[in-house]
């Protein structure tokens, strides 16, 4: 069964987290994991805010340090990787020999807290959820990840490679993980789940996205007189309402069917000096979410296509990319999505529903490298919002069937 992303989970209405139970651990229903709870509860706990977002967040140095403790406490050999101030953790529990290896990625930041509702760093139990900054985006899955880990690896049965890649700064420029794939022979990986929430949905393809940024020159001259100057903020209208008329750069034809059709956006427009001042400049950054298969290289050249177009031979202007991150889907035959359904039909009795994302993720830069990979993590709500938790049940069916996953694959 597959879902198109306009069906998929949305986060929970909003509101504040329920009564604060982080002096004491609170009763818990059937279904909930101690150990995953008090390790999560432990993790939120720790303000790990992209300084990059927000120059008074922690960033990722204190996570990173207490992971890979614990992991060094449970057999794992650990490094960091990147800048002492923002370090990824790579974590690696070798096997016994002959056996595939899987790679475990999350990512350590945050977004910031300056409108959170109430106690980002003071993790509580309300029912089934986990309320705190990060525990759905993603320290409940990093918490679930680390327990599947060592319950997998902990009779040393297994003959392949486990590896767990907890990175920084996958909120803003995607250092960490870069730094981690430089770090390791990636020949020698056979697949890798990202453990990004999904809602226990197996995500198998997200958009990209392209910045650009689009200026237009013109003329100074006296407000009075505008014939007598050239203005490059009529210009830049004229463009942007070809943009907004013309879907070829925008759309392809066929679309995805989990994807959609793509968009295409200004995000932001500035220009002019004054009041009494024929603009001589204006700029504006152009958004375009891409779909798997489509390159900068063609979004570019359509774009330019349809502002030559517009922009006709009194119109001068210039488009530059400014950064662009590739779009995902998990190739036909994945031994990675195979592992996951089996899991899943073993401990749920059913196939995960597949999803595609409108957002970027980190999947990419592993598939290009070349690796096996897909999406995978636990259900929750409100990521980036003013409040934010992690489903619990689904947090401890995600443990159990990572923990299947490891097995099968590196077993």
């Amino acid at each position: 069964m597959t879902r198109r992303v306009d069906e998929a989970m949305t986060d929970a209405p909003g509101g504040t987290a329920g009564p604060d139970t982080a002096s004491a651990p609170p009763a818990r229903p059937p279904g909930h994991d101690a150990e995953l709870v008090a390790l999560a509860r432990e993790l939120v706990a720790l303000d790990s805010v992209n300084p990059d977002l927000d120059p008074s967040g922690a960033g990722e140095v204190a996570l990173a340090h207490a992971l890979r403790r614990r992991l060094d406490a449970s057999g794992f050999s650990t490094t960091l990787i990147g800048p002492g101030a923002r370090p990824s953790l790579v974590a690696r529990r070798r096997g016994t020999g002959g056996g595939r290896t899987l790679l475990l990625s999350g990512h350590l930041d945050t977004v910031g807290v300056r409108t959170y509702a109430d106690g980002p760093f003071a993790p509580r139990v309300d029912g089934d959820q986990l309320w705190g900054r990060g525990a759905y985006d993603m320290k409940g899955a990093l918490a679930a990840g680390v327990l599947a880990a060592e319950r997998a690896t902990a009779g040393d049965e297994l003959a392949g490679d486990v590896v767990l890649a907890f990175a920084a700064d996958e909120e803003f420029g995607s250092i960490g993980t870069e730094a981690v794939l430089a770090s390791l022979d990636t020949a020698e990986i056979d697949g890798a789940l990202v453990l990004e929430p999904t809602g226990l949905e197996l995500g198998v393809a997200h958009r990209g996205f392209a910045w650009f940024a689009l200026e237009v020159h013109g003329r100074a001259a006296h407000g009075s007189q505008p014939e007598q100057g050239v203005d490059a903020i009529a210009g830049m209208l004229r463009l942007v309402a070809a943009l907004d008329a013309d879907p070829a750069p925008c759309a392809p034809e066929q679309g995805h069917p989990l994807l959609g059709t793509s968009t295409l956006r200004v995000a932001t427009l500035e220009g002019g000096v004054d009041a009494a001042t024929v603009a001589p400049h204006c700029r504006a950054t152009i958004e375009r979410r891409t779909l798997p298969g489509e390159t900068p290289a063609v979004v570019r050249a359509a774009l330019e296509a349809t502002l030559a177009r517009a922009a006709g031979s009194d119109v001068s202007f210039q488009l530059t990319e400014l950064v662009s991150r590739p779009a995902f889907e998990a190739p036909d035959g994945s031994a990675v999505v195979a592992a996951v359904d089996r899991a899943a039909v073993a401990e749920l009795g059913a196939l995960p529903d597949r999803r595609g994302d409108p957002w970027w993720t980190e999947a990419a830069l592993f598939a290009d490298a070349g690796i096996d990979v897909a999406l995978y993590g636990p259900a929750g709500g409100g990521a980036h919002a003013d409040a934010e938790w992690l489903d619990l049940p689904s947090a401890a069916t995600h443990v159990r069937v990572l923990e299947r996953v490891l097995r099968d694959v590196c077993g």
